[in-house]
């Protein structure tokens, strides 16, 4: 089942704006109880969300640098296939509805065009949300402002995208990514970028896989240390995130006064649902 956002454009997989991992997955979780709610009183079924389904880029947008998490995951591959695998029910449930009924789940889900909530983008154009519908019900009652939130929401995202195009288009970048290739060729990996590897390894499936990402994450990361690409991009980074928020303080410092704002209750929501759940598993 493919949530499709009504609007211009979707931007997607980046964190809102720099929040701490912890904070971002409390608002996270509280925000697909609330969507399961909103659907179950609409007579529907609903199956959280993962915060993302690339854990591995989130997690090295750049280059994989970490060794020993190479070592242990090469490319995420087994992560990616957990949440491949955890989406099968809610798959198998909508394509199990009559035509009609898909309709009325896209609907309740997104919403209709009634009403459209939009976001100025800082590179230029719009995007826009269906103002009902359960998504922009649990961002109203999460945020108490589905408006503002979701205009706070995608114009960081977009600087978040902006961020890491700027630390790419970087000449300094560009030359550790050369001596990053280099090391690698010596290693016995051809690839101009570490994206490309990690497209090429994804794509094998033949048997084996697993192992042969390893190996060439384990050397991308050693690569990343030994070229300067780790580094540099790390410092690069720092510097565009600092160089953005004091270009655009205003929308930063709104998307988080909502999120801190939005904490205390994205808890309760949470402890409120736990309790609920263990009131079902264990019934008196």
């Amino acid at each position: 089942m493919r949530h499709a956002l009504i609007g211009l454009a979707v931007l997607a997989g980046c964190a809102v704006a720099p929040v701490a991992p912890v904070e971002a997955d409390v608002l996270q979780q509280a925000e697909q109880v609330l969507i399961g709610a909103c659907m179950s009183g609409r007579g529907l079924r609903y199956w959280p969300e993962p915060k993302s389904r690339t854990p591995d880029m989130d997690r090295f947008p750049f280059v994989v640098d970490d060794e020993e998490w190479a070592r242990n995951n090469g490319y995420g591959r087994a992560a990616r296939k957990e949440l491949e695998k955890a989406a099968v029910p809610a798959q198998n449930y909508f394509r199990g509805l009559p035509e009609g009924k898909r309709r009325a789940w896209l609907t309740a889900y997104h919403g209709d065009r009634s009403a459209v909530l939009e976001a100025a983008l800082p590179v230029g154009g719009t995007v826009g949300h269906s103002a009902g519908g359960c998504v922009a019900q649990a961002w109203q009652e999460l945020y108490g402002d589905k408006a503002r939130w979701f205009r706070a929401s995608r114009v960081t995202q977009t600087l978040v995208q902006m961020r890491i195009g700027q630390t790419q288009a970087d000449p300094a970048y560009g030359a550790a990514r050369q001596r990053w290739s280099a090391c690698m060729k010596a290693a016995g990996f051809t690839a101009d970028t570490p994206l490309a590897l990690r497209r090429e390894r994804l794509a094998d499936q033949e048997g084996g896989a697993e192992d042969r990402d390893r190996r060439a994450a384990t050397a991308e990361a050693r690569c990343a240390a030994s070229s300067g690409l780790s580094r540099t991009a790390r410092d690069l980074d720092k510097a565009n995130a600092a160089a953005l928020e004091a270009r655009y303080p205003a929308e930063y410092r709104n998307a988080r006064s909502l999120r801190e704002a939005a904490l205390p209750r994205a808890r309760a929501l949470i402890r409120k649902s736990l309790i609920a759940e263990q009131g079902e598993e264990n019934p008196s």
